[in-house]
């Protein structure tokens, strides 16, 4: 007897679910703000193009993760690109987010800077410093937009960053995503970013060349590590980015867990190639994001998909023996579970019988005079025996693996028994009446 399985907790042998991202559970990129022609007036902070859109981008991470580093190394580049010049403001802009005085936000486009941060969004004040929060996470409005905002070159009366359509989501004008926080990190470094002989910033966050993209072999930021301001989500923001373009990233983390209480420190990579030991595949950390099959279920699935596309789930997994030399052998099945192979003599722990019936003679008594019906079956399982000379009638319910699921004994040439507890698949009941033993398979929908 050759069956098709498709069965969930055999996939786990295969497949480790792709939900699961180490210390990372996503990285949100927010549409902040898309400038209009309003915004395009103030010729201080240089050419802010009408249309513009700023991101910022968030990692959310576990409970009591912090974030130390964003690095780039040999084999994991840090990289930043548009397909249009990313926004830097020309008098105010900065290249960290923790060197903007508050006070800057409220002048022209400046809150409207390309920045590269971990968490931090100001210098230090005597109540800590701003960092930066998902807008919609926002309970203190805003401090940037609108009549918080000096209007620009042009002074105009109601303020810049005033834009409300619905492509933004939250106005600036009501929510600006900026909190303050006491829990200032320290320990700052920057690496790969600062010219040290000009000490000028020509890289895409600086704002002495409009640029449309960073790659990094040897960059740094670190300090001494960051949680989000809300420690429960733990979302910390990472850059901030202004183009007209259509943006693409790839990160690289170093994080401290705790582990047992005991500070270790993890790296997050944005690629899947020459992973060292501290190393861990992140596929949330490249952005646009590459969505594929992620259903255990199917041939196609891959942990390497940060995201689901059922479209190309193609293939359900099929498991079972492969091995042409086995009792057993399936050629439908695409995925070889060695253990289900059986062979004369040799079925390892399983019933050999249940298997491979075919391999053990039948007895004098024809299979035609017992009958089970319905069969597939939903809930009862009938069994009807043709001849009368029979005493008690004892059974015993197999799996396709022919590990025992029920057993029992009843009288009468009419039987039933309730398999609607039963998983869905195909089982064998062997019937034991009077000196005969036959086995007849069955399927429980």
């Amino acid at each position: 007897m050759v069956v098709n399985i498709r069965v969930s907790i055999l996939s786990a042998f295969i497949f480790i679910s792709v939900c699961v991202f180490g210390q990372i559970e996503r990285v949100n990129v927010e549409t902040y703000y898309i400038s209009d022609k309003t915004d395009a007036t103030d010729t201080i902070g240089g050419h802010l193009e009408e249309g513009s859109t700023t991101y910022r981008i968030f990692v959310s991470l576990l409970p009591g993760t912090k974030i130390l580093s964003i690095y780039a190394v040999t084999d994991h580049p840090l990289v930043f690109t548009s397909t249009h010049p990313f926004f830097n403001h020309r008098e105010e802009g900065i290249s960290f987010g923790k060197d903007l005085n508050r006070s800057r936000y409220e002048i022209g486009t400046v809150a409207l800077d390309t920045y590269i941060t971990i968490g931090q969004c100001s210098k230090s004040f005597s109540q800590g410093a701003y960092f930066g929060i998902p807008k919609e996470s926002d309970p203190d409005a805003s401090q940037v937009g609108g009549v918080n905002n000096d209007g620009g070159s042009q002074a105009i009366a109601s303020g810049l960053l005033i834009n409300a359509i619905t492509q933004l989501g939250i106005p600036l004008t009501t929510s600006d995503g900026l909190v303050t926080s006491p829990n200032v990190p320290d320990s700052w470094i920057d690496i790969g970013f600062i010219n040290i002989l000009t000490d000028q910033d020509t890289t895409m966050f600086g704002s002495h060349q409009a640029k449309s993209g960073f790659l990094s072999y040897d960059a740094l930021l670190r300090n001494s590590g960051v949680q989000g301001v809300d420690t429960t989500s733990n979302e910390v923001l990472i850059a901030q980015l202004t183009t007209k373009g259509e943006i693409a990233f790839e990160l690289n983390l170093e994080c401290e867990i705790l582990k047992n209480g005991v500070p270790q420190v993890v790296k997050y990579v944005a690629r899947n190639e020459m992973l060292n030991q501290q190393e861990v595949f992140s596929p949330l950390l490249k952005f646009p994001y590459i969505c594929g099959c992620t259903d255990p279920d199917y041939v196609e699935a891959s942990t390497t998909f940060a995201c689901t596309d059922n479209q190309k789930c193609l293939t359900p997994i099929v498991l079972g023996c492969t091995d042409s030399l086995a009792c057993n052998f399936n050629p439908d099945a695409n995925v070889n579970l060695h253990e289900l192979c059986c062979y004369v003599g040799y079925c390892q722990d399983l019933d050999l019988e249940v298997i491979c019936p075919n391999l053990k003679p039948r007895d004098n008594v024809a299979y035609t005079d017992i009958r089970l019906f319905p069969n597939p079956t939903l809930t009862d399982l009938n069994i009807e025996v043709d001849w009368i000379e029979y005493s008690e009638v004892k059974y015993t319910i197999y799996d396709i693996t022919g590990q025992i699921v029920d057993r029992g004994s009843t009288n009468g040439q009419h039987m039933q028994m309730d398999v609607s507890i039963l998983m869905s698949g195909v089982y064998v009941i062997k019937l034991h009446i009077q000196s005969k033993v036959f086995s007849i398979p069955f399927i429980k929908i």
